[in-house]
């Protein structure tokens, strides 16, 4: 079989065009969960994955496959890490941000695979690229990605992608620090922090789109030292995209609403929580970390977020997500001790976080 494959791919190299398209075309079919290939994929790494990235660059239709190949290849911790180059990183954000791209969700699809890798992310936040026009002027990679997530919603940058998977991108950048603390900052561009300008999606009806969305919130909600940045309601004020989706049709009484985010009062009887039980266990767990701070803690109490979470705790079947919800109950509604006697506590300190 070893003999066999090795063969195959020897044509990706062929010299005729057509002999590298049939060649890419059968090893795809090789790269599925259940061909009991991986190993020699693993075993032959740096020819048979350089082989499939420089293929990446071909016509349409082989580059399709080879991006196809590596999609299903990257299920892989070890297989990312022969993908974790600049170069091959910017070819796949030029495949992304090209107008008219027929191949630009594909190449999302593997950058959300690699990004989750933390080196891949630490040249994503590195990378420059010419940018386009109709884009943004920033030489930024993330920038442009950013820009191209919101402005290609609905196919509206181009109408052969959707950028959905942008937001596992988003999610996997935001899991060390420079990617959080970019989502938070202002752009140059725009004086506008780009977390703001996502969080209109916690409610999407992709969930792929919603999903990378929310854990992109989450993961921002470990800068601790940035967390009234991220409540205020002048600036990113994430507090109305956390909540919405925890919502159903429940009515609140008049004290309860006293406070709450406009966004989430008197919602209508057609209004359905999120579906998903892992998005919720999501939303629910940036609210655990909003409260790590006084300052989350007091605003979570003045915005009124008991009574949403109250009311999300008794509609909840799952036992573990509803564990979620009695621990902010607990922090919000336990009695504060004076801000002078409470340990500081440092921006990103994860294990204080997990303790608390």
């Amino acid at each position: 079989m070893e003999e066999q494959f090795l063969e195959l791919t020897t044509f990706l190299n062929d010299p005729k065009a057509e002999v590298r398209q049939l060649a890419v075309k059968h090893v795809l079919s090789f790269t599925t969960k259940d061909s009991g290939y991986l190993p020699l994929f693993k075993k032959h790494g740096p020819q048979v994955i350089g082989d499939l990235k420089k293929l990446c660059r071909e016509p349409t239709l082989v580059a399709h496959d080879a991006l196809s190949a590596l999609i299903n290849l990257t299920s892989d911790q070890e297989i990312i890490e022969y993908l974790n180059d600049m170069g091959f990183i910017k070819l796949l954000v030029l495949i992304i941000i090209i107008p008219k791209s027929i191949l630009a969700d594909l190449a999302c699809m593997l950058l959300a695979n690699i990004s989750k890798s933390e080196s891949v992310c630490a040249k994503l936040m590195e990378a420059t690229s010419t940018p386009v026009d109709s884009l943004t002027k920033s030489h930024r990679v993330i920038d442009q990605l950013a820009e191209i997530f919101v402005k290609g919603y609905e196919r509206k940058y181009n109408t052969n992608a959707e950028f959905h998977f942008l937001a596992s991108v988003f999610a996997n950048i935001t899991t060390i620090p420079p990617g959080r603390n970019f989502f938070i900052d202002k752009s140059e561009a725009d004086n506008e922090a780009p977390l703001s300008k996502i969080t209109c999606f916690t409610e999407d009806k992709h969930v792929i789109r919603r999903g990378g969305v929310i854990s992109t919130i989450k993961n921002c909600c470990f800068a601790t030292a940035r967390h009234m940045e991220l409540l205020d309601e002048e600036q990113i004020n994430v507090l109305p995209s956390i909540l919405l989706p925890l919502c159903g049709p429940e009515e609140f009484d008049l004290d309860d609403m006293d406070g709450m985010p406009e966004e989430v009062q008197l919602l209508p009887e057609s209004k359905k929580r999120e579906a998903d039980p892992h998005l919720r266990r999501i939303l629910l767990e940036a609210l655990v970390l909003l409260t790590t701070t006084r300052e989350g803690r007091d605003i979570l109490r003045a915005k009124k977020v008991y009574p949403i979470v109250r009311e999300a705790h008794l509609a909840e079947q799952d036992s573990e997500i509803q564990e979620v919800a009695d621990r902010i109950v607990q922090m919000i509604m336990r009695d504060e001790p004076k801000i002078a006697e409470q340990e500081p506590m440092e921006d990103d300190d994860d294990d204080k976080i997990i303790e608390m």
